[in-house]
């Protein structure tokens, strides 16, 4: 991995489709074996089966699912364009057709589960075939179109908290030549090495959780590629791509450099002020005026120990600028990862109409505190930033007024029932955003899901891709959520304090110093 010693700007994998192909691309172009672009992987399966049902603008998803299908000898992108594709695009208002359901089902067939007696029990899922063959080709596409025509480095960026889609997508990346997997928002413990495993297309399987769970049951998710397409994925070794956990602190930076498992080849160091999922603070949670959790000094990291492990690192949230990056570099880092001011750029996928919106905010004069504020909105019970905007879920209003509902299911947890009559636990997915009385029935605790927002639909719908009647009122759309860090000096500088739109290649300028 010694090109990562060479990567000072790495850009950021931010929400659901913000971080597309096309800002990855423009990023990882612009400086060559310097720079990273890095693209979603949160929830692909949703969004391209979305854009293919919008008709697939400029044909590139279809494209790169015949690409796909070419290099492996294989017809699953034909039959996710067959299953989803519309010519010209659904009508105005129509609902989105759903790909298969984010649900795991035990290898074995099992249904329900009799309590462990004596040896710890270790159960297995997986996932139905369509869902790991539509996975694998989500992941693949999104980084082939990254990658296509330019010699630079392309990463992909994962939510450890979305467990179920994870390792498949992180295959597909791996078959397009993916350069860097980078998973934030939980522990990735044992990840580099389902990495390591993946290159060879060795069977891999990886940890879950599961709520009410007895002393010493594990459970895991397992994946054999040589069980897709009759193993026609699995042919020559793959290239073994970096491998850069999102961490807070210095302690899971020992824990994982040092732990048995295969360690990371290097760390991003994320501080709280970062846009989307934060760490909690360090304690007891305390709040401001506001309603933000407070932080402190514990939760500033180390930067001393964690040189002492010896492995890259690059520093995210407030480092978007050249004084960043040259404050990054002093403190012993490789460089920095910068997300809001590419979240802004022209590329990025978020809707022009909220990036015109926060651009109003701005010449306005709001404050960076005003118009991003740190909330307790996300079910995960990560701390997750939101930029104020009117007609959003940062409104209490638009919160009230939506109907409750968990009809994608990225963030549900899952767990035991009590057991019935016959003695058996039943498995259960829950989500502290779905309608509160089905939490509850699901052994939930009310409390558990006050103020808590849909992110899946939330962020869906700020790229454009909001399903449509789910809500009250006649063609009623998902309203969406906007996630941004507490840092906007850059954005308003290249906006021109929201007065002029900027181009990807203007924030790399701003950030290495050569503009």
């Amino acid at each position: 991995m010694n090109f990562l010693q060479e990567i000072k700007l790495i850009q950021g994998g931010m929400g659901v489709y913000i971080s597309n192909w096309r800002l990855a691309k423009a990023v990882a172009m612009e400086k060559p074996g310097i720079t990273a672009g890095t693209v979603s992987g949160t929830a692909l399966d949703v969004v391209h089966v979305r854009l293919l049902q919008l008709g697939d603008p400029g044909g590139h998803l279809r494209r790169a699912f015949a690409a796909f299908d070419s290099l492996f000898g294989v017809d699953i992108g034909k039959k996710i364009c067959d299953r989803y594709f519309i010519e010209g695009g659904k009508a105005p208002g129509e609902r989105f057709k759903y790909g298969p359901p984010q649900t795991a089902r035990a290898k074995d067939g099992t249904r329900a589960f009799s309590k462990p007696t004596g040896d710890a029990a270790s159960i297995t899922f997986t996932l139905e075939e369509e869902l790991m063959e539509l996975l694998i080709a989500c992941g693949f596409a999104e980084v082939w179109l990254a990658k296509e025509g330019h010699p630079g480095k392309i990463f992909i960026n994962f939510l450890k908290k979305v467990e179920l889609p994870l390792i498949f997508t992180m295959y597909g990346a791996m078959l397009a030549g993916v350069d860097g997997i980078v998973v934030g928002a939980g522990n990735p413990y044992g990840l580099p090495a389902i990495r390591s495993s993946l290159a060879e297309h060795a069977p891999v399987s990886h940890d879950i959780s599961m709520l009410y769970s007895e002393m010493g049951e594990t459970f895991h998710l397992s994946f054999d590629p040589r069980e897709i397409a009759e193993g026609k994925l699995a042919q020559e070794p793959l290239k073994r791509p970096a491998f850069l956990a999102i961490v807070s602190l210095e302690n899971l930076v020992g824990a994982l450099a040092q732990g048995p498992s295969e360690p990371p080849d290097g760390f991003i160091i994320e501080h709280h002020t970062a846009g989307g999922h934060n760490a909690a603070p360090q304690g007891p949670l305390k709040k401001d005026e506001l309603g933000q959790p407070v932080y402190s000094e514990l939760d500033e990291p180390d930067l001393a120990a964690i040189r002492q492990e010896g492995l890259p690192f690059w520093l995210a949230g407030g480092y978007g600028s050249r004084d960043g990056l040259q404050r990054a570099l002093q403190a012993g880092a490789a460089g920095v990862q910068s997300g809001s001011i590419f979240a802004l750029a022209e590329e990025s996928g978020m809707s022009p109409a909220y990036r015109t919106a926060i651009f109003k905010e701005l010449r306005k004069g709001s404050s960076d505190a005003e118009l991003v504020q740190t909330s307790l909105f996300s079910p995960t019970g990560f701390p997750f930033k939101v930029a104020q905007l009117e007609g959003t879920l940062s409104e209490e209003e638009v919160y009230t007024d939506r109907r409750r509902l968990c009809d994608l299911g990225f963030l549900r947890q899952r767990g035991f029932n009590k057991p019935g009559a016959d003695g058996l636990r039943r498995v259960f997915q829950r989500c502290p955003a779905e309608p509160v009385e089905d939490y509850i029935s699901k052994r939930g605790m009310p409390f558990n899901t006050e103020g808590k927002r849909c992110l899946c639909n939330g962020l869906l719908a700020t790229v454009g891709l909001g399903q449509a009647g789910t809500q009250p009122g006649e063609l009623s759309e998902e309203p969406a959520i906007i996630t941004l860090g507490n840092h906007l000096d850059g954005v308003r500088k290249l906006s021109r304090q929201g007065q002029a739109v900027y181009y990807a290649r203007t924030a790399v300028e701003e950030i290495l110093g050569e503009g």
